[in-house]
């Protein structure tokens, strides 16, 4: 079976190359981002140890800074969130679903079954999208792609973001390959290739 990313040059499987906003690391390491963002910061580390190695360095100072205020009760909640990134940022290799995707291991935990059962609709004319539920406030999909198709349809909402998971997608003359962050680009990315472009996208509330 051909591998999802054999049509990716040398150059673009060997990491991301377009990275999370500063801020956006800093806010997840502060542990103000949305559940789902925080997904698909998480699952970016999967992949990228540079974007990891600057939550490292976020997550240090916050904790040099705490260790002088006064103590506050935890939500129950922040545990379970903290082991979370933990877990993120020290297991970097990726996990495999059935059809040999190479899925970030925070998604194949959320989504605990292989991307073949999920249900997908068509959203537009060779778009798919299997909406993940969870995540008020938020619409976080997995959308699939022919070659040649937005990964974004008309009239996204601002702040839309998407994390590429497997396959390529185009923008004028860049390519982005798995792990790259799709976000404040000029025009939509394209799906590119003789395979499925796979995506995850995270889209703010109103």
């Amino acid at each position: 079976m051909k591998s999802p990313t054999s049509d990716l040059s040398p150059a673009a499987q060997a990491g991301p190359a377009a990275h999370l906003p500063p801020a956006m690391i800093s806010d997840y390491a502060a542990g103000l981002l949305s559940p789902g963002l925080s997904l698909l910061v998480a699952s970016h580390f999967t992949s990228c140890p540079c974007c990891r190695a600057k939550a490292a360095r976020f997550e240090a100072l916050g904790g040099a800074l705490l260790a002088g205020a006064d103590p506050v009760a935890p939500e129950p909640c922040c545990l379970e969130a903290a082991l979370a990134r933990i877990e993120a940022a020290e297991r970097a290799e990726p996990c495999f679903d059935a059809q040999g995707w190479p899925l970030p291991r925070p998604l194949c935990r959320r989504l605990e079954r292989p991307i073949r059962e999920l249900d997908f609709t068509a959203i537009a004319p060779g778009l798919e999208a299997s909406r993940l539920d969870g995540f008020p406030g938020e619409t976080v999909t997995i959308r699939r792609a022919a070659s040649g198709v937005p990964l974004v349809t008309p009239g996204a909402r601002i702040g839309t973001m998407g994390l590429l998971l497997s396959g390529a997608a185009q923008v004028g003359g860049t390519v982005f390959g798995p792990g790259d962050c799709l976000a404040e680009l000029a025009d939509a990315p394209r799906a590119t290739g003789s395979s499925a472009c796979l995506c995850l996208m995270v889209e703010p509330a109103a």
